[in-house]
């Protein structure tokens, strides 16, 4: 003999539309307020869009490092919004602190973080040496060189292509069609 499970009585709950939580903006919309924000004077301090959009770009750069391990030389490049745009090309066996120490020191003078990339790393002194000369090289071909490491009005995309075509040479590990 099999009972059946005892019901239980059927309670009326009136629907009651939940509310509507804003979904977190998109990395390309806090990008663009920060850079509106940078590229129009913004003040000390910078406001609370531009470093809130900073720290979503330095989380990533960390978490980045964390999963392909945060050793030996790399090169990186950032993308800085302010009275002069630019894009820099550098490199640094602890590439988080370098970072880090860019931002503070831009931030200083009302310029921002809007991107930032970092490369695989490379084993040796003179293979970072060579891939950020050429890298340096290549963007000074297309954009305007402020100073060694810095080109005005850079092209961030480009700047991130040369940097890992660079790094990509002295690895040996360029697609068959592009050798």
């Amino acid at each position: 003999m099999t009972t059946a499970p005892p019901t239980l009585p059927y309670v009326f709950v009136p629907s009651v539309p939940l509310p509507m939580v804003p979904a977190a903006p998109s990395f390309q919309q806090t990008r663009q307020d920060a850079m509106d924000v940078l590229l129009a004077g913004a003040e000390a301090p910078l406001p609370h869009s531009v470093r809130r959009h900073q720290a979503r770009v330095l989380s990533r750069v960390g978490d980045d490092l964390l999963a392909t391990g945060a050793t030996n030389q790399r090169l990186y490049v950032l993308e800085i919004a302010g009275p002069v745009p630019r894009v820099k090309i550098g490199r640094s066996n602890d590439p988080w602190v370098r970072i880090r120490q860019h931002v503070t020191d831009m931030n200083r003078y009302q310029y921002g973080l809007l991107d930032a990339h970092i490369t695989d790393p490379l084993d040796d002194l003179l293979s970072i040496t060579r891939a950020e000369g050429q890298a340096h090289v290549w963007m000074g071909k297309h954009h305007r060189p402020i100073t060694r490491e810095e080109f005005r009005d850079g092209d961030y995309a480009l700047a991130v292509l040369c940097a890992d075509i660079a790094v990509a040479v002295q690895t040996n590990q360029l697609p068959e069609n592009a050798r």
